[in-house]
């Protein structure tokens, strides 16, 4: 471990020497250079290395096990990208590789005991490493061909929901990435080796509205560094209709949305019942249809801008044996003052997804958030978008240019505490392990206060740095999960590096 650091402290070292070469460039070019990595007009190199290091002290319950550890992360990513007027091309190698995993944080009763316990549990090994294609796509631009914002892409590449237009205005864009995609199907790079999809993607895109058809299968990837396999039994088709920000209503954009997910892998369903009444997805699969929608406004005042969000989704269809009914909702309204010190900017959110009240109905009322960037809602993760009620005030301040501030103080519990405190981010595996988990509250509905305290610092268009704090006051669902220690920390600081 300690050798591990000293490398890890070089190459973050070098990374500052690199980044501080290329500003120093920047500033005394006598003309204006190439973007970096742009081998001529028709190719272009682009690269990324991440570095984390992240320090856990889990709930515990009464059994001994391990519930306080740390973890390193290294991530580098290399890719090519030709452009013409007719089709791009990408490919992408990715080396993902966790170090100092856990192998005694995995409780009998209560699974994995934070993030670095689940990694284990998916990689069997303390320091997994794997090199694997991250990306391989065309994508077929039909503008040429007399259909102007048409696109078809094939092969593999990530699929972000939620994000298939941007409006080029940063904080609209940052809003939508933040709090409203890949609720339901996504990658986020904060799950470390990430996801991507195989499958095609077609894109119809005019000045006022895009529209998307994705067919896709997830990689394995999330929890595992495995991530170069297709989970081929899993099968998603999502369709979106967006109307773009200011196309109706000024400063305003709407989404409405689609998404079937499949899955008969070989994998036992998780839910409320008992163990013996669960079935294998490969006799009893998975058919979910979701549809949903958001409307995002940001309005611009001489004193500062007012933004609001409201989404909603509705669910049915087949869970194993079981018929399916679920929904989620929420919303949110900040404002931002733009002329005092910091530039304050409050904001309250609501979110709420529904639970199953009875097991034994031959209903399930569980919300299903598919394959999402779990860790991105719920940065300490252990608890997800399923069955549960969150109600959070987040303020943020800019103490400088490129620096920020952002504090969340959540009120969490169950929506219906005789269903489970669900954890997880989905498939990793093509079989086994199904990628949630639950633990009963027995009846406890309380989940407690969690204090979320993030830094993140824009050193340079190249390097941006995080650090990150969270801590779980435990209530009485918490206390009766965990009887052993009901409260929790997790500390990280990374660094992430593009070109």
């Amino acid at each position: 471990m300690v050798q591990f650091v000293v490398v890890s402290l070089k190459i973050l070292v070098f990374c500052f020497i690199i980044v501080a070469f290329l500003s120093a460039g920047d500033a005394f070019a006598t003309s204006a250079p190439k973007p970096l990595g742009q081998i001529n007009q028709y190719v272009r190199i682009n690269g990324e290395f991440l570095g984390s290091y992240e320090s856990w002290n889990y709930f515990r319950p009464e059994s001994a096990v391990n519930n306080a550890y740390d973890l390193w992360v290294v991530r580098s990513r290399l890719g090519v990208m030709l452009s013409s007027a007719y089709v791009d091309g990408f490919a992408q190698a990715q080396y993902s590789g966790l170090y100092g995993l856990p192998h005694d944080a995995v409780s009998s009763s209560n699974g994995p005991l934070g993030l670095g316990a689940a990694y284990f549990l998916a990689n069997q090994s303390a320091n997994p490493s794997a090199i694997f294609l991250k990306q391989s796509y065309v994508n077929f631009k039909l503008g040429e061909l007399g259909l102007p914002g048409a696109s078809v892409k094939t092969g593999r590449f990530e699929l972000i929901e939620g994000m298939e237009y941007s409006s080029g205005v940063e904080k609209f864009d940052a809003l939508k990435r933040r709090r409203l995609a890949e609720r339901f199907v996504g990658g986020f790079n904060a799950i470390y080796v990430g996801r991507s999809f195989d499958g095609f993607s077609v894109v119809y895109d005019r000045p006022g509205f895009n529209m998307t058809v994705s067919g896709v299968r997830p990689t394995q990837g999330n929890l595992t560094v495995q991530g170069q396999k297709e989970i081929s039994d899993i099968n998603i088709l999502y369709a979106a209709l967006t109307s773009k920000k200011d196309s109706l209503m000024p400063g305003t954009e709407g989404r409405l949305f689609y998404l079937h997910y499949d899955d008969q892998r070989d994998a036992r369903v998780v839910d409320n019942r008992p163990l013996s009444a669960r079935p294998l997805l490969t006799d009893e699969k998975l058919s979910i249809h979701t549809i949903g929608a958001h409307v995002l406004s940001l309005q611009q005042f001489e004193s500062g801008s007012l933004d609001a969000l409201c989404f909603g989704s509705y669910q049915f269809g087949n869970w194993t044996n079981q018929s399916h009914q679920a929904w989620a909702i929420g919303a949110e309204a900040g404002y931002q003052w733009h002329k005092l010190p910091l530039r304050p900017w409050l904001r309250a959110v609501y979110y709420r997804s529904s639970g199953d009240g009875d097991a034994r109905d031959g209903k399930h009322q569980t919300f299903f958030s598919a394959v999402p960037s779990g860790r991105l809602y719920a940065k300490f993760p252990f608890f997800n978008q399923m069955n549960i009620q969150d109600i959070f005030l987040e303020v943020i301040v800019s103490p400088a240019a490129k620096a920020q501030i952002n504090i969340n103080l959540h009120q969490l519990s169950l929506a219906n505490a005789n269903d489970l405190l669900y954890g997880g981010l989905g498939a990793a595996l093509k079989s086994g392990a199904f990628g949630y988990s639950g633990n009963s509250a027995h009846g406890h509905g309380d989940i407690g206060q969690l204090i979320d305290i993030a830094f993140t610092h824009n050193y340079s268009k190249h390097l941006t740095w995080r650090l990150y704090y969270g801590h779980a006051f435990g209530g009485n669902a918490m206390k009766s999960i965990f009887p052993g220690k009901s409260d929790a920390d997790n500390f990280l600081i990374d660094f992430n590096l593009v070109f």
